[in-house]
C-alpha cells in the first residue's frame, strides 16, 4: 500500500512542482523589472516551498515509486529536449497569463532546473534502503534492556536483587580477568 500512495503523491507532485516553479521563475523575472507587481521574495519563497515537497519526496523513507515517477518525468523531459528541441518546443505550451503573469511552462526544462531536481530524486531512489519494507512492531529487534531482567527468565541474568547485578565483563563468557590480582607484599 505504501507504493500506491507514493506514487500518487508523485503523480500529484511532478505536474504541480513543474507549474509553480515556471510561475516562480516568472514572478522573479519580472521583480527583476523596476515596477514589478510582486516583490523577488514571494518567487523565492514558492520555489523553496516547492523544493521542501520534492525534499520530502526525496528523503522520507516511503515506497521510492513517487520519486522514481518524479525522476524519470523531469530526467525525460530535459533528455527530450536536448534529444530533439523543435518536437519539445513544438509539445510544450508557449505562454500562459496565470495570476496576471506570463508564464512560460519550458522555462524549467530549458534552464536545466527539472533536470537537476530529476538527477536528485534519481540519486534518492537509488538508495537501497528505500526498497526494504519497514519492521514491523511484532518483527523488531528491540533490545535486551528494553524489558525488566525479571521477565526475561533466561537463567543467569535474571534480577534478584542488587546482587546478581554483573558487569559486561561477567557477562561476557571468560573465566579469567583480563586484569592480575593485586599480590599481598
Amino acid at each position: 500500500m505504501r507504493h500506491v500512495w507514493s506514487l500518487l503523491a508523485g503523480i500529484v507532485i511532478a505536474p504541480l512542482a513543474w507549474l509553480v516553479i515556471a510561475y516562480g521563475q516568472a514572478v522573479i523575472t519580472e521583480s527583476e523589472q523596476i515596477g514589478a507587481e510582486r516583490p523577488l521574495w514571494f518567487g523565492l519563497i514558492l520555489l523553496a516551498l516547492i523544493g521542501l515537497a520534492l525534499g520530502t519526496v526525496g528523503s522520507l523513507r516511503v515506497s521510492p515509486a513517487g520519486p522514481l515517477v518524479v525522476a524519470a518525468g523531469y530526467v525525460g523531459a530535459t533528455a527530450f529536449l536536448i534529444a530533439a528541441p523543435d518536437a519539445a518546443q513544438r509539445l510544450l505550451p508557449d505562454v500562459w497569463v496565470f495570476l496576471g503573469e506570463l508564464v512560460v511552462p519550458a522555462s524549467p526544462v530549458t534552464s536545466g532546473v527539472l533536470g537537476m531536481l530529476g538527477t536528485m530524486l534519481l540519486i534518492a531512489v537509488l538508495s537501497p534502503q528505500r526498497w526494504r519494507n519497514w519492521p514491523r512492531r511484532d518483527e523488531a529487534d528491540e533490545p535486551a534492556w528494553s524489558e525488566p531482567l525479571s521477565t526475561r527468565g533466561d537463567g543467569p541474568d535474571t534480577f534478584n536483587g542488587f546482587a546478581d547485578l554483573r558487569t559486561p565483563a561477567d557477562m561476557s563468557g571468560v573465566d579469567t580477568p583480563s586484569w592480575s590480582a593485586p599480590t599481598k607484599v
